[in-house]
């Protein structure tokens, strides 16, 4: 039988026409796993990162909260670390007092440079919280780290019931607000042995009574957090508690001694110990001496933590301040000193290493001098430890890119940082 030519003319376009569907399908296919390889590689955990509290300088029309933040992500960061607390105002960032703020989930809603960082494209938040129900304000002019704190010489019920509806409210609000975003927000306490000594004085013997309250006190905010994803639905957002400790070679070095390490860590069991780690870092002259130390000082502190369910596998104890201010080390020293911790934290596993800090907090009270604990300095400079971190961002996500294309997915942590140990931006030459 003869076919005529004009039967093939639809074959032929209907079979030219699947092709097309058939390789528009698969490059919007790659097109989208690309997109999603590359979504995964920006909200991996890169370990390194820094903080904004409290800096003596800026630059912007902007707020000191909004132009910091900006500053840490365009450095290529996607983890914020800041403040929240009643002092939002008066201390560290220097926002507009608000009557109607009156708990961390008001400020969360009502302050707009708060409201703005946490909707943010940020993956991971450490975040120092302190309660507007535990909160006396200071006399005008004055800072006092106790108006903030209610257990010293022992923690009141009153207060304690109050915090925990405080904590409990500020987490169902993050998982609820922040539901389907990924983010994961630590939520925890600055230098936690300074508020067991309140007057700074390493060298007595702990008062009984402010060590069961700030006991009682830390159990209060883990309850909160736990209970309040205990009663929530929630999904791709997380909420997790740490306690930060800095006397750590006390308790080494003074077994005997109480500090929070070896106290309220062990009764607690937090989610995550947070090291605020000068005492393991900046005593040593030598890269060998420091990591020596510093992993002595980890290895401590994860032996105080006991077996809990419910966290991602992995160590639960980070860097959470190390630094080495320029008043004392000029831009290299600063640089190759920072880059020991960091690869010493890396070696021993931390999950996160945090630089003190994007802007400098200090200044010398007889001089005026800038103390130096920054990034960028007060001139603008971009200082070799921002050019760490930037670079240290740039081989991460191009080592990431190259291993998911190879692996068909993102390489575990501990893969991760074995290999991030060889970067160049960790291995300067001087």
């Amino acid at each position: 039988m003869k076919t005529s030519k004009a039967f093939y003319v639809p074959v032929l376009v209907v079979a030219i026409g699947l092709v097309y569907l058939s390789i528009n399908a698969f490059n919007k296919s790659k097109t989208n796993q690309n997109s999603d390889i590359e979504k995964n590689i920006l909200s991996y955990n890169f370990a390194l990162g820094t903080q904004t509290v409290g800096s003596k300088y800026q630059f912007t029309e902007e707020t000191m909260l909004v132009e910091t933040a900006k500053e840490i992500k365009n450095m290529g960061s996607n983890l914020l670390k800041f403040s929240m607390h009643p002092r939002y105002c008066t201390e560290n960032y220097g926002l507009p007092k608000n009557d109607k703020i009156t708990s961390l989930t008001k400020l969360a809603t009502l302050e707009p440079s708060v409201k703005e960082v946490l909707d943010m494209d940020f993956k991971y938040y450490h975040i120092w919280i302190y309660g507007f129900s535990q909160y006396t304000p200071e006399p005008m002019g004055k800072k006092d780290d106790t108006t903030q704190i209610k257990f010293i010489n022992g923690y009141p019920e009153q207060y304690k019931e109050a915090l925990y509806k405080e904590v409990y409210n500020f987490t169902k609000h993050l998982l609820k607000t922040y539901e389907g975003t990924g983010k994961i927000f630590y939520l925890g306490n600055w230098e936690g042995d300074w508020h067991l000594r309140s007057d700074y004085d390493r060298t007595k013997p702990v008062n009984v009574k402010t060590l069961e309250g700030m006991t009682q006190w830390a159990h209060t905010r883990q309850k909160a957090i736990d209970d309040a994803k205990r009663d929530m639905e929630y999904d791709n957002v997380e909420v997790y508690h740490y306690i930060e400790v800095n006397l750590v070679a006390k308790a080494l070095n003074e077994p005997d001694s109480k500090v929070v390490a070896n106290s309220i860590v062990t009764k607690v069991n937090p989610d995550y110990v947070s090291y605020s780690s000068y005492d393991a870092t900046n005593p040593y002259k030598e890269e060998a001496s420091l990591n020596k130390n510093l992993k002595i000082a980890l290895d401590y502190l994860e032996s105080q933590l006991s077996p809990k369910q419910g966290l991602p596998v992995g160590k639960r104890v980070w860097i959470g301040e190390y630094g080495s201010p320029s008043i004392h080390y000029d831009d290299d020293m600063q640089n190759l000193r920072s880059i020991w911790t960091i690869k010493t934290a890396l070696e021993w596993g931390t999950p996160f290493i945090l630089y003190w800090e994007m802007y400098n907090n200090e200044i010398k009270k007889e001089t005026g001098e800038q103390v130096g604990y920054w990034l960028i300095d007060d001139k603008g400079t971009k200082q070799p430890i921002w050019h760490t971190h930037h670079n240290f961002y740039k081989e991460a996500k191009q080592f990431l890119k190259e291993y998911s294309v190879t692996n068909k997915e993102l390489p575990s942590f501990d893969t991760f940082r074995k290999k991030a140990l060889d970067f160049k931006s960790l291995n300067p030459t001087y």
